[in-house]
């Protein structure tokens, strides 16, 4: 088995693989990396074995993690076709990554080592979360893990900031909601993933930039 790179590089190698798109796609997965603990969430996610991204817009988690390690194999998922065509031209030539349009329900495969959902939650209402988390614990293995990434309703100035964010983002048509937003505390993001069937492990993921990022470390029980 190969040493897995540090995240840090794989998600620079990442960020390259973007270099033939245009501008504002360029510039999208540069603030996405610039903006949110990105390799601290891929150092939660298993070195090897088969693992699923949900929510995976143009690819940049996803491309991570298969070039972290080759021991790796991945799938993305999306309901935006045109991020998943960006995905799938991103992600040329990388034998161990590839991308699926749709939700993570029409996904037919299951046994996944390892699970992520970064920042997709709170575009939806609280019973298509559920239905998100639930359909994760039917594709996952018994001993896999489900990393959520997300972010909290405190402190309340950091949460303001986050919310902001998203309604230009959404109202921009940069990101597909549901409508309003509905963000959660981290207990009731908690609650969730126990309905689900998963044990939930609470990592603080709070530094100098203005988001109150939160990760869930979950095992299925």
């Amino acid at each position: 088995m190969s040493d897995p790179l540090p995240p840090s590089v794989a998600i620079q190698r990442a960020l390259g693989r973007y270099r033939g798109q245009s501008l504002g796609i360029r510039g999208f997965v540069l603030a996405r990396h610039i903006l949110a603990p990105l390799a601290r969430v891929l150092d939660a996610m298993p070195p090897a074995g088969r693992l699923l991204d949900v929510g995976c817009g143009h690819g940049l988690f996803a491309n991570a993690l298969a070039l972290g390690s080759l021991e790796r194999d991945v799938l993305g998922v999306d309901p935006s076709g045109a991020k998943i065509a960006v995905a799938r031209a991103s992600a040329a030539g990388l034998p161990n990554a590839r991308f699926q349009k749709g939700l993570v329900q029409d996904v037919q495969e299951d046994g996944f080592d390892g699970i992520s959902i970064l920042d997709v939650l709170y575009l939806l209402p609280v019973e298509e979360k559920l239905a998100i988390l639930r359909a994760c614990r039917e594709r996952i293995s018994p001993n896999g893990v489900l990393v959520l990434k997300t972010n909290d309703t405190r402190p309340p100035w950091k949460y303001r900031v986050a919310r902001l964010q998203e309604q230009v983002m959404t109202g921009l048509g940069l990101t597909l909601s549901h409508g309003d937003l509905h963000f959660l505390s981290r207990e009731q993001n908690a609650g969730l993933l126990e309905l689900a069937g998963f044990q939930p492990r609470i990592v603080d993921l709070n530094n100098w930039l203005p988001y109150p990022h939160v990760m869930f470390v979950s095992r299925p029980v």
